[in-house]
């Protein structure tokens, strides 16, 4: 009978090694990677006309600007074909964790918004936070922090 081999580091260490290698991968480089030049004709008409949602400081349920998520949600129900994802996002300053479960409560407050204002839950393919990975910018101020609390509603070929 063979030997059975037990793993001294567990799966959670694992990804928590994936998670801080993810973390501090910066952000102009995974910005690079994104194909926007390349992108259909479909994906470059999305991203030109469905922006970015932002939010205040420690807030998942209320947005900064609601006439963005209107007119989101204007184009999006004018574009049934159209399917995206929903990705939130926190600023730099608090736990790791507690930005994680704030971005993604942010994720989820923009896809039941879509969904209250007519936009199909079929096109919708998930909804989910990054936290304070992949920033857009670095500094420390205010304007920094609220470029970086944000949700963003992309197309799937972008990603």
């Amino acid at each position: 009978m063979g030997k059975v081999l037990t793993l001294r580091c567990p799966w959670n260490s694992l990804a928590t090694v994936l998670l801080a290698v993810a973390f501090f991968m910066p952000a102009k480089e995974l910005v690079a990677q994104m194909p926007a030049a390349g992108a259909s004709p479909q994906a470059q008409e999305f991203t030109q006309n469905v922006k970015e949602v932002y939010f205040p400081f420690n807030i998942y349920n209320r947005i900064v600007d609601p006439s963005v998520l209107n007119s989101d949600a204007d184009w999006l129900k004018q574009h049934p074909a159209a399917h995206f994802w929903i990705q939130g996002y926190a600023d730099a300053r608090g736990d790791v964790f507690y930005n994680l479960v704030l971005s993604y409560r942010r994720a989820q407050f923009i896809k039941s918004s879509l969904v209250q204002r007519g936009v199909s839950q079929s096109q919708i393919g998930y909804a989910t936070g990054w936290g304070k990975l992949y920033p857009l910018c670095s500094q420390d101020d205010a304007d920094c922090f609220q470029k970086n609390r944000r949700g963003d509603i992309v197309p799937p070929d972008l990603m």
